[in-house]
């Protein structure tokens, strides 16, 4: 930044805050229009022309958060820890984001919001669009920084870069988790007083406009050298303090619940391979491939014959977030087994409380060895033996003595064919709503020789911000996604199909099975228990909407195939553009299925 007497300082803050989002390697930003925020506005755009950033300006604030957590998302499909923003005007605005905060704040997810704020003067006392924003999001916070107004008339230009540089320097530091091993949500709240822009007209002078940061650090990998971590730990709480290599059992079972990293799914199979143990692993695991891979585990656990296959367990490995079945959840509830949770995060998965031992493993942004030296020394360090054959063979059998399954359903049918597609060579990242279509792939997915890129919003398992999730993917990774989600899911965000009319359209398949309202509920005891009237107006909740008429006018192309043969030559084509795919069922189903 220059000491320019034509740049008022609002417009002096905001281009230093934008400069060292640059030097900090963020590279994705949603912006919401606002006035407010105007001063952002202006150095982000000229950011963007300049070709140093990708910006997308949203209109709605709740979808931008999503955007911007998707965007998040894309990179840790990459295998980065890294950042994307969202910047929104005061008041209101800022609220609109709890949602995808607190999903960031639950999966683990990079996220940093840059609200504009009044000055400090005006806080309480009745001004315009004027509140307490720094502690809105504060449980779910990694770290709130709070920038006041003017810096550069207290400080001077120089040193007011510098602080700014600072601040944004530890906020993306908390996002990403490069020190904490606790990636997510993290907040700039940047107030400015008026005048918030420049007298008279100014054209944006491109790549000029926005100033280099004071010092640039290394790349966000390389920013904040990660502390060694031990190859072991006890579980706080424990009630046996376990140490390394005091194991010594050979017939286990590995778990793998969602992740946003591959390579966590990448080691589940991984280990799962090396020690021969049965993997039960999530759609969204990264790990549902493979020779050991199971499908339809949670069905057999629910079995007699799974549940005494179960019981001549006597160790679990988890890895990930797992969350779909009761039969899972019962599986780590128990006494008798001993349970290691392997994590990247500093925060991890123990409903019960029963694990003995909490291990950290390596995140994104880290270099290891190939997976199979890294399991066989994992493995080692902590006491696992393989498994003889019989032991995997002995749940391959039970699996396949189960019923064949139902395949009536063409909601079932649907997943399946998305599932297949996805495991093509080049598919597109497969997002998934992450309440019933989830749970469908859990029980029909078939493992394959690899796992398709698929992506969930499991942290708090919403189903409200799915569509600008994927929009998110798309606008990070620049390339294709689709969308599988339910009628309401699509309801809840479809306005996130919509755009500026200066805006690039997203390569995005959204396909909604339209079967009108929450499936997920004739799953679960209310559907026993209420009558069906009051049951359907109170949980399943149909809605009116004409689905087609709605993304048409959104601007969407619109196709209703008419039969699963169909649906799989649309699947087979390329996503290109923006395009929903409806599929129309009910939940008592009467399709005929043709394959």
């Amino acid at each position: 930044m220059t000491d320019s007497p034509q740049l008022p300082p609002a417009m002096a803050d905001a281009r230093s805050l934008v400069a060292a989002l640059l030097a900090e390697g963020v590279r994705e930003v949603v912006l919401c229009p606002g006035s407010r925020s105007a001063p952002l506005a202006d150095a982000l755009a000229d950011a963007a022309d300049a070709g140093r950033m990708r910006l997308r300006v949203v209109l709605d604030e709740r979808s931008a958060g999503f955007i911007a957590l998707g965007a998040a998302r894309a990179h840790a499909l990459s295998g980065h820890s890294r950042c994307a923003a969202v910047v929104t005007t005061s008041g209101t605005a800022v609220s609109n984001l709890h949602p995808a905060v607190s999903e960031a704040d639950a999966a683990g997810i990079p996220l940093l919001v840059i609200s504009a704020d009044r000055p400090h003067e005006l806080v309480s006392t009745g001004a315009s669009q004027t509140t307490e924003q720094t502690g809105l999001f504060a449980p779910a916070l990694r770290l709130g920084v709070d920038l006041p107004a003017d810096l550069p008339a207290d400080l001077g230009g120089s040193a007011a870069d510098a602080a700014i540089a600072g601040q944004v320097r530890r906020a993306v530091v908390a996002a990403n988790g490069a020190l904490s091993r606790d990636p997510g949500p993290a907040q700039i709240n940047a107030r400015f007083r008026p005048p918030l822009t420049v007298e008279g007209t100014v054209e944006g002078t491109g790549e000029g406009a926005v100033p280099s940061a004071p010092a640039p650090p290394a790349p966000p990998s390389a920013t904040v050298a990660r502390a060694a971590v031990p190859a072991c730990a006890p579980a706080a709480g424990a009630g046996q303090q376990v140490g390394c290599g005091s194991s010594t059992q050979g017939r286990g079972l590995v778990v793998a619940g969602d992740t946003a990293h591959p390579a966590v799914g990448a080691l589940a199979r991984s280990l799962a391979e090396h020690l021969n143990w049965p993997l039960l692993a999530e759609p969204t695991s990264h790990a549902r491939s493979g020779p050991q891979a199971l499908s339809r585990y949670a069905e057999l656990l629910g079995t007699p014959a799974g549940r005494a296959l179960a019981e001549q367990a006597d160790h679990l490995l988890v890895l990930g977030h797992p969350s779909l079945s009761r039969s899972v959840t019962a599986l780590l509830g128990r006494e008798n087994l001993d349970i290691t949770v392997l994590t990247e995060r500093a925060r991890w998965t123990d409903v019960s409380g029963r694990a003995r031992r909490v291990v950290p493993i390596d995140g994104p942004d880290h270099e290891s060895d190939d997976d199979a030296l890294r399991s066989a020394r994992l493995a080692t360090r902590l006491g696992l033996e393989r498994a003889d054959a019989s032991w995997v063979d002995s749940w391959r059998r039970a699996a396949s003595d189960l019923p064949e399954p139902d395949c009536s359903s063409s909601a079932d049918a649907v997943a399946r064919a998305v599932w297949e597609a996805s495991q093509a060579p080049g598919a597109p990242t497969l997002l998934l709503g992450s309440s019933m279509t989830v749970r469908r792939l859990d029980r029909l997915a078939q493992p394959g020789a690899t796992a398709p890129k698929a992506v969930a919003n499991r942290g708090l398992a919403g189903i409200d911000g799915t569509i600008a999730t994927g929009v998110g993917l798309w606008m990070a990774s620049g390339g294709p996604v689709r969308a599988v989600m339910g009628d309401l899911a699509f309801l809840h965000d479809a306005m996130s199909l919509n755009r500026g009319v200066h805006e690039e359209e997203a390569d995005l398949q959204v396909i909604v099975v339209d079967d009108g309202g929450g499936a997920i509920f004739s799953h679960l005891e209310y559907a026993h228990t209420t009558p069906p009237a009051r049951f359907e107006r109170i949980f399943t909740t149909p809605q009116r909407a004409d689905i087609a008429a709605l993304a048409a006018a959104l601007g969407a192309r619109v196709h209703v195939p008419d039969d699963v043969a169909a649906l799989r030559r649309i699947l087979a084509e390329p996503v290109d553009g923006m395009s929903v795919v409806i599929w129309e069922t009910t939940r008592h189903d009467p399709h005929t299925v043709t394959t």
